[in-house]
């Protein structure tokens, strides 16, 4: 059984390596994101298949709204060799709990979550570092309120999983 303690101390591992990776990297940390998203769709829709009328399908609503909002605002293409920093960090974040610590697929839910949330504050942070150091250009403020909107929908969309999870 995954403890909070198992579930805590993965996460603060994983948001490391996170930061390490891609912090101010706007298109990996834009990848990364959605495939947490991508991710935690399966999962909620997996978990209504036998009961549309569960919270999980409101949660799968939100985070597919979330998804779709994010993917079709940005060209992030999943061949090219940028993507393999990605798929690296996903495997040694994500697959790393779900296929060796995890045995739940509520904690993974929340896992996910927790990632999807700290990844989406990350790239508004990271745009907001961007100008101050840097100065504002019309093209900074704009990946600036994008952020900020996908971090909005992220938040959604992660309150609605939260929601289901523990309405059960």
């Amino acid at each position: 059984m995954t403890t909070l303690n198992d579930l805590n101390t993965s996460l603060e591992s994983s948001q490391e390596m996170i930061v390490h990776a891609i912090y101010k990297n706007s298109w990996t940390m834009t990848s990364y994101l959605i495939q947490l998203l991508h991710k935690m769709d399966r999962y909620t829709e997996s978990l209504t298949e036998d009961n549309l009328d569960t919270d999980f399908f409101t949660a799968n609503i939100a985070i597919q709204s979330s998804l779709n909002l994010i993917s079709n605002t940005y060209e992030v293409p999943a061949t090219d060799e940028r993507f393999e920093l990605v798929q690296a960090l996903y495997d040694a974040t994500v697959n790393e709990f779900i296929q060796n610590q995890s045995d739940d697929a509520c904690v993974d839910l929340v896992y996910l979550g927790r990632l999807a949330k700290f990844v989406a504050n990350m790239r508004t942070y990271a745009w907001s570092e961007e100008i101050s150091e840097n100065g504002p250009t019309e093209d900074k403020f704009e990946a600036l309120k994008l952020a900020k909107r996908d971090e909005k929908a992220v938040d959604i969309a992660i309150d609605a999983a939260a929601e289901a999870i523990f309405a059960g």
